[in-house]
């Protein structure tokens, strides 16, 4: 049974990955030259918080375990607060195709850093199905960002001759 912090944590984790989607459905619309990649993305994320919700659901019936170790609440607020603000930025038009990809590439980088999904412990063959795909695409999501930054930071032909 969750006690009502871990309860607390769980529903900041769905909270970030939909505020997640919400910033990729936002790139798309701002860069629409990496829309597929942005649009994948954001309902891989809403798989991501439907994926959290079932976990948070299995951890009452006792199938998935859930140690948060030194993560609080506040942690998962402040990454929350962080996208927000990049919400509110990239709305402004103040940010360009390269700090999106920047930005969205930490953002993912640091989901898998702080190691949020490897707080589940899986008890049967679907929830440790369940954690793997959340823990792989996100893993993905930030091989993919940094490869499209990657590829808008090498110089264009014109550029390279000049």
């Amino acid at each position: 049974m969750l006690k009502d912090y871990q309860e607390k944590i769980l529903e900041l984790l769905e909270q970030l990955e939909l505020s997640m989607r919400d910033l990729y459905l936002l790139f798309a619309d701002r860069f629409p030259k990496y829309a597929d990649l942005w649009i994948t993305t954001s309902r891989q994320e809403k798989d991501h918080a439907d994926g959290i919700k079932k976990l948070r659901l299995l951890a009452g019936e006792d199938r998935v375990l859930f140690d948060e170790k030194i993560t609080k609440t506040y942690t998962v607020k402040m990454f929350i607060s962080s996208i927000q603000e990049a919400l509110v930025r990239a709305k402004s038009g103040k940010m360009s195709l390269i700090n999106a990809l920047s930005l969205s590439h930490d953002f993912e980088l640091a989901i898998l850093e702080k190691g949020f999904y490897n707080f589940f412990y899986g008890q049967d063959d679907e929830t440790r199905a369940v954690i793997r795909k959340i823990t792989e695409e996100t893993l993905d999501h930030q091989m993919k960002m940094k490869n499209a930054w990657e590829q808008e930071k090498k110089p264009t032909p014109s550029q390279a001759a000049s």
